[in-house]
């Protein structure tokens, strides 16, 4: 199993920023490789999805399962599909400049032979997929804040 951990501070609130991590409908516009997202259930405490993840030209589908463990503190995403398992604990805190975003991601990649060849280079493309996932996350989410911030008025 492989470990990913990475860690963003982006200038918003807390609540902006889980609200916006912690709606499915936002990953696609976030993760690249994250293709056919679709919710089949939403639960009381998260929801219940299936996707399509695109993994060194390979198409992976992929059930997912998102569990808010505590409002504006932490999200758990499990990972179920043909070739890949895991899950990532993301844990939000607030800071003086906003809110940090540590995310941490535990992967298992296929048992085939082929699988295996190919596991160094997936375990890095995961990796700038986890970083890209945060940097576009803090890029859309501080865009989004400050085309909603007033306009300061003119002299």
């Amino acid at each position: 199993m492989t470990t990913f951990e990475h860690t963003i501070e982006i200038a918003a609130p807390l609540e902006t920023v889980f609200a916006f991590d912690s709606d499915p409908e936002n990953w696609p516009r976030t993760m690249p490789s994250l293709r056919n997202l679709e919710i089949v259930e939403r639960t009381e405490t998260g929801a219940r999805m299936r996707s399509t993840y695109k993994l060194l030209g390979r198409s992976l589908d992929t059930e997912l399962e998102m569990t808010v463990v505590e409002p504006n503190e932490r999200l758990h995403v499990t990972v179920v599909g043909s070739g890949m398992n895991g899950a990532v604990e993301n844990h939000f805190s607030a800071t003086d400049a906003g809110t940090q975003i540590a995310l941490e991601a535990d992967y298992e990649f296929g048992d085939s032979v082929l699988e295996r060849l190919l596991e160094p280079v997936a375990t890095r493309y995961t990796n700038r997929q986890f970083r890209t996932h945060l940097q576009n996350t803090k890029d859309l989410i501080e865009a989004e804040v400050a085309a909603e911030a007033p306009t300061p008025a003119a002299a």
